[in-house]
């Protein structure tokens, strides 16, 4: 019996050697709901009315008690030619998974590790190998394709954050050795379970920096910021909008000539399109144009862009075709507005501008430019482009263009 392995992380599998137990159950949604409910709370034992609440739930039976005992008969019945008929353990009318003769069940060996290395000051190799194991054990959440199921998602959730503790953790006692191309594996390790934690895309990008992979940690920057904005509709955390700033203030070494620098600065890559940034760099162009209004006698003006659904309740695929039809607005606006001019998604439907420009008239006109040419190359009427200008540093006269498309 040794040798069963019970896997309820990624996938449910139940295996005995190189035989796959749950081949034997068929398609019986029943014995299987009942084998991952015994499994999960391995601990606990339940009454027959709690077996039978959760399996059935509101269905109606005449006899639940015999529905219940038969449905353990034939599972028993199943799993007698693997020699595991007594796998589910009935005593004083309560039934359990009988945790005495199996115990090498993913969960409890992933519990079990993490409130060992918790508490780890410094790793050493018997801590190392056993964050590795956790890292191979977490293939994913628990019972992944059978979450419908109510009961399951509160538990998963508590395994995914034990393991993303132990990532952490791991991670932490890394940096403290400069491993920094460990912290970079283990980073996308974790990643590939929750490729959204701020945390993990901060350690991978900042190991990235810290083995001299500016650029790889400027890529991986973008695709983050981009993955939240398509996939979840919302803007990053601040610390990952603010690590573009950790980049920049990267210097170049000591021995760089002003010359070469000043000749770097210079070349022109011939780009003559509007500039499009993210919103935490966008944010210091417009305090630093604050700083210069008066002192170098400029006007710029601040624009907001909106594109509203003309559907009052947006479905899924309106907020799938909104992002399509965002990024559309977004060539129209770096190819119709000036070099000069600043741009940067604000949200899921927004985009905010900087013109620097002489006053509201050819500030507007601008903007109505971008919207004639916008709903000249994008053939979809399920959405309205708004705007609203007004000049930086005043608190009133906003131009409002409004406009719905007719």
């Amino acid at each position: 019996m040794s040798n069963l392995e019970v896997c309820l992380l990624g996938r449910f599998e139940i295996t005995l050697g190189d035989q796959n137990i749950l081949s034997a159950l068929g398609n019986s949604k029943k014995k299987i709901a009942l084998l991952q409910y015994l499994l999960v709370n391995k601990n606990t034992p339940f009454t027959n009315f709690n077996l039978f609440e959760h399996l059935w739930g509101d269905e109606d039976s005449t006899n639940p008690e015999s529905a219940l005992k038969t449905l353990v008969s034939r599972l028993r019945k199943d799993l007698k030619p693997y020699g595991l008929s007594d796998i589910i353990s009935t005593s004083h009318g309560v039934y359990q998974w009988n945790e005495n003769v199996y115990d090498n069940i993913d969960i409890y060996r992933l519990e079990s590790l993490v409130k060992e290395l918790m508490n780890v000051k410094v790793l050493d190799d018997a801590s190392e190998q056993g964050f590795e194991t956790i890292l191979s054990l977490y293939k994913g959440d628990l019972l992944l394709g059978y979450d419908t199921e109510s009961w399951i998602v509160p538990r998963s959730m508590y395994y995914h954050e034990m393991f993303l503790r132990a990532a952490y953790k791991y991670l932490t006692l890394l940096s403290d050795k400069k491993r920094y191309e460990d912290v970079m594996r283990v980073s996308r390790r974790a990643l590939e379970i929750d490729k959204f934690d701020s945390r993990l895309n901060l350690e991978l990008m900042n190991s990235m920096v810290q083995l001299g992979m500016k650029s790889e940690a400027m890529n991986h920057y973008n695709y983050t910021v981009n993955l939240h904005y398509t996939q979840l509709g919302t803007r990053p955390s601040e610390d990952i909008l603010d690590f573009y700033k950790t980049l920049i203030k990267i210097e170049h070494s000591s021995e760089t000539a002003l010359e070469a620098v000043s000749r770097d600065l210079e070349k022109d890559d011939g780009d003559k399109t509007a500039f499009v940034c993210d919103y935490s760099i966008f944010k210091d162009i417009y305090k630093i144009n604050m700083r210069n209004l008066q002192r170098l006698g400029i006007t710029v003006f601040l624009g907001v862009l909106t594109l509203s659904s003309t559907n009052p309740e947006p479905t899924d695929a309106d907020l799938l075709l909104l992002d399509k039809v965002m990024g559309m607005l977004q060539a129209t606006l770096k190819f119709n507005l000036r070099k000069g001019d600043t741009i940067s998604r604000y949200s899921p439907s927004q985009f905010v501008v900087l013109l620097p420009t002489h006053n509201h008239n050819t500030g507007s006109l601008a903007l109505e430019r971008v919207k004639s040419a916008f709903y000249k190359n994008c053939s979809i009427p399920d959405f309205i482009l708004t705007y609203k200008l007004t000049p930086i540093g005043y608190n009133n006269g906003a131009y409002d263009g409004s406009q719905y498309r007719k």
